[in-house]
């Protein structure tokens, strides 16, 4: 009996060491290091989960301020997880998911005690715009405000404590997670009312993964209609319906 179990354990890992070694590797690019961002590790997460799914072993590359886009174009990643679909220059190099995987809000933070700042009156003030949140800083040029780019939204919480800024624009999970993780935020920086913008993420790929496109999509597809429960920070902006 205790070689019968055995020989079953034997299987399984074997098996499970075998599945590991058919997958293809996948260097997906973040533009900054998220290991206190819970949010973004939890959306990491499930872009992995679900690529593993595909037959996918996905390795992060940061590219610590480079907008991944220009990365992904150049040969120098094989994958982006945030697409706002607003660049243009080399995107006939790429292939999209259909639909978007995750759909956010762009909100506003500030000091809890500038009683001067009104989020209705942006011009009034100035900003912080995270470099490769493109469809932002296209929305900030469309508004004329005066802003400057940040390296990561923990940077734009850094200039706004310093007071190098009076606010900033961040995903909504993203920046409540920021908030959270830095000891000197909690409780003096709070999200506005206001939704500064909307956007709809895609998954992009390396032209060369345009064969595999319906199996990532399938991946995908099965992975945001089943349980989500693992993700609670991001669950209610997964896309429910690709």
């Amino acid at each position: 009996m205790k070689l019968l179990v055995l020989m079953i354990l034997l299987v399984g890992s074997i098996s499970a060491a075998a599945q590991t070694a058919e997958l293809k590797p996948m260097v997906m690019g973040l533009p900054f290091q998220v290991k206190r961002v819970k949010a973004i590790l939890q959306y990491q997460d499930f872009v992995n989960t679900t690529l593993v799914d595909a037959g996918y072993k996905v390795t992060v590359h940061t590219s610590k301020g480079r907008l991944t886009s220009q990365m992904l174009v150049g040969g120098e990643l094989d994958a982006v997880t945030y697409d706002d679909k607003t660049w243009t220059e080399g995107r006939d190099k790429t292939v999209s998911v259909s639909f978007p995987i995750i759909r956010t809000r762009a909100r506003i933070f500030y000091l809890a005690d500038n009683q001067k700042f009104n989020e209705a009156k942006l011009k009034k003030f100035k900003g912080g715009f995270s470099t490769n949140n493109i469809a932002l800083n296209k929305e900030a040029e469309r508004r004329k405000l005066k802003y400057i780019n940040t390296v990561s939204p923990l940077q734009s919480v850094v200039d706004l404590l310093a007071g190098k800024i009076d606010y900033f624009v961040a995903i909504q999970e993203v920046g409540l997670s920021v908030i959270e993780s830095h000891p000197e935020a909690k409780g003096k920086v709070v999200m506005g009312k206001l939704v500064f913008l909307e956007v709809p993420l895609y998954m992009t790929f390396a032209k060369r993964f345009d064969p595999d496109m319906p199996k990532i999509e399938a991946a995908f597809k099965k992975a945001l209609t089943g349980d989500l429960s693992k993700y609670p920070l991001i669950m209610e902006n997964l896309n429910k319906e690709p």
